[in-house]
């Protein structure tokens, strides 16, 4: 038996549709995003671990958590191929949460966090690829369809 429960299943991954392939620009975008949450997901768990020494921890936690939400909702959307909108802004927020946090590292004089950095460069080249020509043509594309 086929994924397409009998049906030839096309490339773009999505069952009845004979349309044009998926570009490596959205699947890397959707990898990227899932790898976002990941991190996030066990920053989530570090704050909270360690929320009892410190009350603000917990509230980061949950800031993380609900990035975590975004960043799986938006790389499913991805991959699924109904929009790239919701991982961008999911992304964006990432970066700017990932941003603040290097430039609050640097400045108390501890240089240059490796998960920070690792997170804006995730969530700047998920945003990055989904604003490519290929992916916004095939965005298109699934839409129309």
């Amino acid at each position: 038996m086929t994924a397409g429960g009998g049906r030839p299943v096309p490339p773009t991954g999505r069952p009845g549709g004979g349309g044009a392939q998926r570009p490596p620009h959205v699947l890397m975008a959707g990898v990227a995003g899932f790898a976002e949450a990941t991190l996030l997901f066990l920053v989530a768990l570090v704050s909270f671990t360690f929320s009892a020494q410190a009350g603000l921890l917990a509230l980061f936690g949950v800031l993380y958590l609900v990035l975590t939400a975004a960043c799986l909702w938006g790389a499913v959307s991805v991959l699924r191929g109904r929009a790239g909108r919701p991982l961008i802004a999911a992304s964006a927020v990432t970066g700017v949460v990932a941003l603040t946090g290097l430039v609050v590292g640097v400045l108390q004089g501890g240089g240059v966090s490796f998960l920070p950095a690792l997170l804006l460069l995730l969530a700047v080249g998920a945003v990055v690829l989904l604003l490519q020509a290929p992916s916004r043509e095939w965005f298109a594309a699934s839409r129309d369809r």
